[in-house]
């Protein structure tokens, strides 16, 4: 295997300027404040992972399959995240009335307030982000995003706080007069969820399997010549054990090799292997087709537009991007 020609500068521009990078660093801003937001109002046991269902729950009830599909996840993984959700209270299973094999998850009265505080949270959100990134700008982003989500037909569920607007839904953002309630960062989270989704496909197409996106500490930051740990760790902005635990798991996969620094043998040197540049060699070029894609199903000038308020956004609220671990709610 010959190692893939790609330049520090190119390899740079790419990971600052990648759509889906810009998605997660915002979704992950949103999710990360509205978090904060769950633990002041004493929800302390609620976790990211946990707005998979949190999300996708419909008031009248889901059933499980519809809740994992939604989430782009594994039945398994669904019944988990339920399991854990209603621990804490917030939902119930029953008995489908319409199949009686089936179980339909859906809210209790707490989780029904927990909606309703999640409410004021992201108008509050929404509030902050208006006199950082400008009013203006903010609801072009949210609109863009959401014209971006209708042409690639990605469904917006009334589903979770979504749901509460549904009846009385606010002012029309759109000259179709539909009808768009503050919900920037649902729109962030599926846009996102479906870059990454075309991403991982095209990377398995072209052989490179087994990286996560809980990866991105080590695939986003280490740079083409290599660095230490601890340079690592500081670059991704994540702790040493939690890089070392990453690089390890990268290591296994044959994408990175870490060494011994021959002048200070307590320090180890980690670098991408030949399979590692090929990887994001291939990586780069996922990136363009995804963004070629894009272009052909919206349009050029509705993918620039979206491009240049994601920017804007994640520059005025100092966002760092690619960011390190994201964590969505």
């Amino acid at each position: 295997m010959t190692r893939a020609a790609v330049s520090q500068a190119a390899l740079d521009q790419a990971r600052r300027d990648n759509l889906g990078h810009r998605l997660v660093a915002l979704a992950d801003d949103f999710s990360g404040r509205m978090l904060a937001a769950y633990h002041r109002h004493g929800y302390t046991d609620i976790r990211p992972v946990h707005g998979s269902v949190l999300r996708n729950l419909e008031l009248s009830g889901t059933r499980l399959t519809v809740l994992a599909a939604r989430a782009g996840i594994t039945h398994r993984a669904m019944a988990k995240l339920v399991a854990n959700v209603e621990a804490m209270g917030l939902i119930q299973q029953r008995r489908d009335p319409k199949d009686a094999r089936a179980r339909l998850i859906s809210y209790t009265p707490e989780g029904l307030q927990l909606l309703q505080q999640s409410s004021a949270i992201i108008e509050g959100i929404y509030r902050v982000y208006s006199r950082i990134v400008g009013a203006e700008a903010l609801q072009a982003l949210e609109l863009r995003l959401y014209e971006f989500l209708t042409a690639l037909d990605i469904e917006i569920a009334i589903s979770g706080q979504q749901a509460l607007h549904s009846v009385r839904p606010e002012k029309p953002r759109n000259n179709r007069k539909t009808y768009v309630s503050h919900n920037i960062g649902r729109y962030l989270q599926l846009l996102g969820d479906d870059y990454h989704r075309r991403c991982a496909h095209i990377m398995e197409t072209t052989g490179h399997t087994g990286v996560r996106i809980d990866h991105l500490a080590v695939v986003s930051h280490l740079s083409l010549t290599g660095m230490t740990l601890s340079q690592l760790s500081e670059s991704a902005g994540i702790s040493l054990q939690a890089t070392g635990k990453q690089v390890t798991s990268l290591q296994r996969l044959g994408y990175v090799t870490v060494t011994v620094d021959p002048r200070d043998k307590r320090v180890r040197q980690v670098a991408f292997s030949v399979q590692g540049h090929a990887f994001i060699a291939a990586l780069l070029a996922a990136f363009a087709n995804i963004e070629t894609d894009y272009r052909s199903i919206v349009g050029r000038r509705t993918l620039q537009d979206l491009q240049e308020s994601l920017a804007h956004a994640a520059h005025a609220l100092d966002l760092s991007v690619p960011l390190s671990s994201p964590a969505r709610l």
